[in-house]
């Protein structure tokens, strides 16, 4: 990687390249207009690949040193080793607006170029739910396809019900849900995991203590850290008559 800095001497020529330019973080509406008014383009860094790729980096030299953009962008540019062949991309640097921030362009980047192999994860289902009143365990197994800006799959999970003893006995009451589930993170390039919204319906062979007729769930999850994450959803049973709020925890 080859790294081309033009300084100030051609400042203009950068602003009009800045407009002619096609910024794949581009302020929306009249914002970039607004931007170069404020701070306009001073200086750029370019990174030439070897695959004949370029990275333009527009910015103010009064809010951005050129030391500091290479120190950020360096180390990031080694790792994405899939940016394009023959294709020039193009930055707008500011602190004012999120997607112009330099933290920002990173991670999209990162989202963006860094190796990622297509994969099909399996994993378990852990929980515990308030569901209706009730306290319902919640166990099952996932499949996710893992792509690179979301995972998509589905889930077999059973809410466990514990009706109150009769004669002593306790009796365990399965309800079991067929669920369609979709995961991102914005905010993380290497992994998916963060959010997770998902649909199901009930598909009991035996007849449910807790739900009755045709019964759909709705839920969304989001992670806390690498092992517990929060649920919150809504059950529609007794033929979407019924609606039952849902708030649990989930491990892993």
């Amino acid at each position: 990687m080859k790294r081309l800095t033009l300084l100030t001497g051609i400042a203009m020529l950068f602003c009009q390249l800045a407009m002619a330019q096609d910024i794949e973080n581009k302020p929306f509406g009249n914002y970039l207009d607004k931007l170069n008014e404020k701070y306009p383009v001073t200086d750029t860094l370019v990174f030439d690949f070897p695959n004949d790729g370029k990275l333009l980096l527009f910015f103010n030299n009064t809010e951005y040193e050129l030391d500091f953009l290479e120190e950020k962008f360096t180390p990031v540019l080694k790792e994405t080793t899939k940016f394009p062949e023959f294709k020039t991309l193009t930055y707008r640097l500011s602190e004012d607006y999120p997607q112009t921030k330099v933290d920002a362009v990173i991670l999209d980047l990162e989202k963006n170029y860094l190796p990622h192999l297509d994969q099909l994860e399996f994993g378990g289902v852990i929980g515990m739910d308030y569901t209706g009143g009730d306290f319902t365990p919640e166990i099952g197994g996932r499949v996710m396809f893992n792509f690179r800006k979301f995972d998509i799959g589905g889930s077999f999970t059973n809410k466990i019900f514990f009706p109150e003893r009769i004669d002593g006995n306790v009796k365990v009451n399965s309800n079991w849900f067929a669920n369609l589930e979709y995961r991102w993170d914005k905010s993380d390039p290497k992994s998916n995991s963060a959010n997770m919204f998902g649909v199901g319906i009930l598909v009991n062979e035996d007849k449910s203590q807790l739900f009755s007729g045709t019964t759909m769930q709705a839920f969304y999850k989001r992670g806390i850290n690498n092992n517990i994450s929060i649920q919150v959803g809504i059950i529609a049973t007794e033929n979407f008559k019924t609606f039952y709020p849902t708030i649990g925890i989930r491990f892993w």
